[in-house]
């Protein structure tokens, strides 16, 4: 466990290198569950039978049962809303396959003329279609995902394919590490030929663990690290604390509180939101998350609260159930 726990903190001091470009497809920035918003924002090592962390990580299609289902709702900000679903199909001969959607939709917008006279509304959207499958090899399961992302504006639009491919090491029953490379590919089409945006690769290391006789699990995730620019060159601080300030900001933070298999509560904290979001004299909660998981008559909900900066933050509601159970609710 020690070692585990330096390679997730250290890892991000010596995983530095430079991605040029503006990023695009910003769907791919945003939490696609409850779950991972509560516990600040990603997590790649969670893997017991909730199929929403397939977005996060392929490899734990290996614990999801045939015919679970998903669905989640994000009142984003202004009218700006995300909604995401997933469903796992058992396929004859090979296994279970997930199959998810995540979709932003940015809400209308004026169009109008050089002069400011009005012409009407346009809408823009982003969106992932994802397919994903797992294989288990022991104590290890490797998984993998096709995404194909879809970003529009008007008539102008850019699509790209990419995938996703993930690992999961299970050390034990309470006690499993995790690691995705993200959106691996290319470009199909793009707004226009000056249009130089990029897709965010990233690479992410995680852990989740519950101690023995301890109703927590925490999870430990590190992020963007791939990145080198996620935090601005400083003058007069010191080299020193310039690469603290890195570290931390590439490792989330989170915690559930499991009361019962019906019943937990979880807290998360991500110091990169905190430190790009706070206002200058306080942070407002910044990078603090929380939520709640009820588990009714086989309807797994979740609630979660993310907060951005001092004006608000961002609410997810998810929904997991199994369609062989349906009958059973009613």
């Amino acid at each position: 466990m020690k070692l585990l726990f330096q390679i997730v903190v250290i890892l991000p001091l010596v995983t530095f290198s430079q991605v040029g470009g503006e990023h695009g497809y910003q769907i791919l920035n945003l939490s696609s569950n409850a779950r991972s918003a509560a516990l600040a924002g990603s997590t790649v090592s969670i893997a017991d039978g909730d199929i929403s962390q397939f977005f996060e990580n392929p490899a734990t299609i290996d614990s999801v049962a045939s015919r679970d289902i998903f669905l989640n709702i994000n009142p984003y900000f202004t009218d700006a809303i995300v909604f995401s679903g997933a469903y796992a199909i058992e396929m004859k001969g090979f296994g279970n396959v997930v199959v998810g959607l995540h979709y932003l939709d940015y809400g209308s917008f004026e169009r109008t003329d050089p002069t400011g006279s009005l012409l009407g509304e346009f809408n823009a959207q982003d969106y992932a279609i994802t397919v994903g499958k797992a294989h288990k090899l022991g104590p290890v399961t490797i998984g993998g995902t096709i995404k194909v992302l879809h970003t529009s504006i008007d008539s102008y639009g850019s699509t790209a394919l990419v995938g996703d491919v993930g690992g999961i090491f299970r050390a034990n029953d309470n006690w499993t590490i995790g690691m995705t490379f993200s959106n691996i590919g290319g470009r199909i089409s793009n707004f226009n030929e000056l249009t130089t945006t990029t897709i965010p690769f990233d690479v992410k290391i995680g852990t989740t663990f519950k101690p023995e006789h301890m109703p927590l699990r925490f999870t430990l995730t590190s992020n963007n690290l791939v990145d080198s620019n996620v935090v601005e060159e400083t003058s007069g601080e010191g080299r020193s604390n310039e690469q603290v300030e890195k570290m931390l900001r590439r490792v989330n933070i989170g915690a559930e509180l499991v009361l019962s298999d019906n019943f937990q509560l979880l807290v998360g904290y991500s110091h990169k939101r905190k430190q790009e979001l706070k206002l200058d004299e306080v942070s407002g909660g910044a990078g603090f998350s929380y939520g709640i998981m009820l588990h009714i008559k086989r309807i797994q909900m979740r609630y979660s609260r993310s907060t951005f900066h001092a004006a608000g933050g961002s609410s997810f509601i998810s929904f997991q159930t199994n369609l062989n159970n349906f009958g059973s609710i009613l």
